[in-house]
């Protein structure tokens, strides 16, 4: 084991200057420049290859002994030390590069991940809810005429809600109005029975005075015949008042009974416009969008499976393409209708 010597590595304070002289003034300046780059992590991977050599050669030398290892560890630190800032600046400038390229793919990942959000949002705000891979898979084309037929759709839908509203509120606003007409008409029908009543009352009260003026003329005839007289009284009364009530009953049924045609007639009626409205529901305009989403499905349930690569993958991405672009040009002329 030697205690004195020259402690030999493989680099030397030369080979050191001049690696710092050449190496140092090495400098990315534009972050596209790939010589720049390559040449600059050809320098460090050098720098880095004699450290690694030296650090290799340190642990062959300080195996032999402890003191000699101090000694070795001493002139290693000594080139360390010399090597570092070479190192540190040719790691810097090569970071300038793939941060910087790190940077942009971050960018980018975060601008593509915005626009699917951006437009999984524009989806649902026409009742369309989709998962953020399948609109990720969409190309711009065929997002541009989902979009639009997507819109055509809930437009329409909310069209028809509003005009059901419609029909149900005036439908609401007329029924209110027969009721109250039914009402009012119940309400008379009362106050005339009312009426007739005070009136029949009325006429019994004078038929009743007129009886006992005649019963008290007529107070010394004979109790039999008094008695008859009565009987006929009565019987007249009664038929009177039956007969008198069965008018009314016949006039409150015949009301009923016209009020009963009327709605019926209402009903028809209302039955037959809500089928023209149905009918005037299904316009040129519904079908064309049915027809142009008829196409996407279509085109999605048809295409077959090509293996990528394959001579007739290109051609089967073209007819993609220019389906797409049909529908979208469908789609734009539906809209300007």
């Amino acid at each position: 084991m030697p205690e004195t010597g020259l402690v030999e590595y493989n680099i030397t304070d030369a080979a050191i200057s001049e690696m710092k002289s050449i190496y140092m003034e090495l400098a990315i300046t534009d972050i596209e420049d790939k010589e720049q780059f390559d040449a600059v992590h050809s320098a460090r991977m050098v720098v880095k290859g004699k450290r690694v050599e030296v650090e290799k050669r340190r642990k062959e030398l300080k195996a032999d002994a402890l003191a000699w290892g101090k000694k070795v560890d001493g002139k290693a630190k000594e080139i360390f030390e010399k090597l570092e800032p070479i190192e540190t600046h040719l790691d810097g400038e090569e970071r300038k590069v793939t941060d910087e390229q790190k940077r942009i793919k971050d960018e980018a990942d975060r601008k593509e991940k915005e626009k699917i959000e951006k437009r999984i949002a524009e989806f649902a705000e026409v009742n369309v809810h989709l998962p953020f891979f399948d609109v990720a898979a969409m190309t711009d084309g065929y997002f541009d005429s989902r979009l639009i037929i997507a819109r055509a759709d809930f437009e329409a839908e909310q069209n028809r809600l509003a005009e059901e509203e419609a029909a149900r509120k005036a439908e609401s606003e007329r029924l209110e109005k027969v009721r109250k007409e039914q009402e009012a008409e119940a309400a008379r029908l009362t106050e005339e029975k009312r009426k007739i009543d005070e009136a029949q009352a009325a006429e019994r009260k004078k038929i009743d005075d007129e009886r006992r003026a005649i019963e008290a003329e007529k107070k010394a005839l004979e109790d039999e015949k008094r008695k008859e007289q009565e009987r006929r009284d009565r019987a007249a009364f009664e038929a009177q008042a039956k007969e008198d009530a069965r008018i009314a009953a016949e006039k409150v049924e015949k009301e009923r009974q016209e009020r009963e045609a009327w709605a019926a007639k209402e009903k028809a009626d209302r039955e037959a416009a809500e089928k023209i409205r149905q009918a005037d529901l299904l316009p040129d305009k519904q079908k064309l969008l049915t027809f142009a989403e008829a196409l996407l499905n279509a085109k999605n349930d048809l295409i077959p499976d090509l293996k990528f690569g394959s001579p007739a993958y290109p051609i089967l991405a073209e007819c993609e393409l220019q389906i797409d672009k049909a529908v979208g040009t469908l789609a734009e002329k539906i809209k300007e209708l």
